[in-house]
């Protein structure tokens, strides 16, 4: 307990285990939101009485109060008010830096959903494995579809993986350019 003329802050750790239980990423930018201020109270000159007690009521327990002078530790109390200070700066920042980090990992989530759409192909447009796009990216779905290597190679087919060999062979490419310099491997 600190009876200081100025604002001092304590740090309440329950914010921060309530923002980690609701937000693992978001818990950092909230690590100084426990930052809460104190009653700012002077002692005045004169007497003054001091009342401690405790829970356990069979059990005695031993208290030592010491009392310090704030005067003689001016340097300290200054250094004091300069971190506290800088801390709340910092708090905004991390605040602000939030909102920033946060519009950024949506972009990124935009842009995986973007990329995600060469890598995924779409099985009404093409019903194949293994082909080369139009667009020089490969791609493969997974299914029946994928099974168009040999008619007999299960034992149990009877000739109709031909039909998905064929479509295999007919794929549209539309705006490739020239058509003769594509090849399906």
């Amino acid at each position: 307990m600190y009876f200081l003329h100025f604002q001092v802050y304590r740090m309440d750790s329950t914010v921060n285990a309530l923002a980690m239980a609701k937000d693992p990423e978001g818990a950092f930018f909230k690590r100084l939101e426990g930052l809460q201020p104190c009653e700012v109270s002077e002692l005045k000159p004169g007497t003054h009485i001091f009342a401690v007690y405790g829970d356990n009521f069979f059990k005695t327990a031993s208290y030592t109060i010491e009392a310090v002078c704030a005067k003689s530790h001016e340097d300290t109390t200054q250094k004091l008010k300069d971190i506290e200070a800088q801390i709340l700066r910092k708090r905004n920042e991390l605040r602000q830096f939030e909102s920033e980090y946060r519009k950024v990992d949506e972009l990124l989530k935009q842009r995986d959903g973007i990329h995600s759409t060469f890598t995924i192909v779409k099985p009404s447009s093409i019903s194949a494995s293994g082909s080369n796009l139009s667009n020089g990216s490969s791609s493969k779905i997974s299914g029946d579809d994928s099974k168009g290597e040999s008619p007999g190679e299960d034992g149990g087919s009877d000739g109709k993986d031909k039909s998905g060999k064929k479509k295999w062979f007919n794929l549209n490419l539309k705006g490739s350019g020239s058509g003769s310099d594509k090849r399906l491997i």
